[in-house]
């Protein structure tokens, strides 16, 4: 499997060290997934699809809350920044764990068909 690559806007230096660790960790689950011949009843396979969409969830959620211009009235400063980037990270899992947007049923079903050999 090739390596995961960044869409060409965003600067590797916006992503932080955690979040690539986690997308380290799901690639290697996802290879390793991929090599298994049950994989419908993978479980490794499927909370690695589990944890990529709840890190693509947590990315557009931060990704959205970026967009919304802050007043300056009532700032909260760093504190506030560490809540959201927590309360985004917890409501991608949660979304994720409830069917989410679908990314994960799609991935285990990609990654399960079995290549046809083309004789």
């Amino acid at each position: 499997m090739p390596p995961l690559i960044f869409p060409s806007g965003v600067p590797l230096q916006s992503v932080n060290k955690p979040e690539l660790l986690k997308i380290d960790r799901v690639q290697n689950s996802l290879e390793s997934g991929k090599a298994s011949s049950s994989c419908k009843s993978d479980a490794r396979l499927k909370e690695a699809s589990f944890e990529l969409e709840s890190l693509f969830i947590n990315y557009l959620l931060k990704e959205m809350r970026a967009t919304i211009p802050k007043s300056g009235f009532i700032s909260g400063g760093k504190a506030e920044e560490i809540y959201t980037s927590m309360l985004d990270s917890q409501l991608a899992k949660e979304m994720a764990s409830r069917g989410g947007i679908g990314l994960s049923s799609l991935l285990c079903d990609q990654l399960c068909t079995e290549p046809e050999d083309d004789e």
